[in-house]
């Protein structure tokens, strides 16, 4: 049980980093996918897990390779994450083996918003916005759909 409220905080931490520091969302998604899977609620593969912590360290080892950080306006990781987790919550209910692919049209589609409401026209720096912040919301949104999906499995029949 403890470890089911661990995973449920670092779950709703994982959300609050995205938006403010990116790289540490995904670690928490992480630490909370693997917390729910070992309190036995989340029932996810050793390969899947495996994936995803290749892909965490990748964001990771990119995000510290960086010599300088990439300013994005807090407006924009807005933009970006909002888009993300609407769209991983659109891709649970209609399509869970998809949620990822659904992330990522939720990313450019926020990349999109938000280039619209602040007549943004610099494309280059848009692109760089949307690796930069973007891969990292993926990555955190499809955690946890994967946790919320585990969940939905592992809840009684009515």
């Amino acid at each position: 049980m403890i470890m089911l409220i661990v995973g449920a905080l670092l779950m709703s931490a994982a959300i609050v980093l995205a938006f403010m520091r990116p790289t540490a969302g995904v670690v928490c998604a992480y630490a909370g996918v693997w917390a729910l899977r070992t309190a036995g609620y989340c029932p996810v593969a050793t390969a899947t897990i495996l994936f995803w912590a290749i892909a965490v360290l990748l964001v990771v080892s990119i995000d510290m390779a960086r010599h300088t950080p990439l300013l994005i306006p807090f407006r924009a990781r807005c933009f970006i994450t909002g888009g993300a987790l609407a769209a991983m919550a659109i891709g649970i209910a209609i399509w869970p083996n998809g949620t990822i692919i659904c992330t990522a049209a939720g990313v450019i589609l926020g990349l999109i918003a938000y280039a619209g409401t602040a007549h943004f026209r610099d494309y280059r720096t848009l692109s760089r916005w949307g690796v930069a912040a973007g891969l990292p919301a993926i990555i955190t949104a499809s955690l946890i759909a994967l946790s919320l999906l585990g969940l939905i499995a592992k809840a009684p029949a009515a």
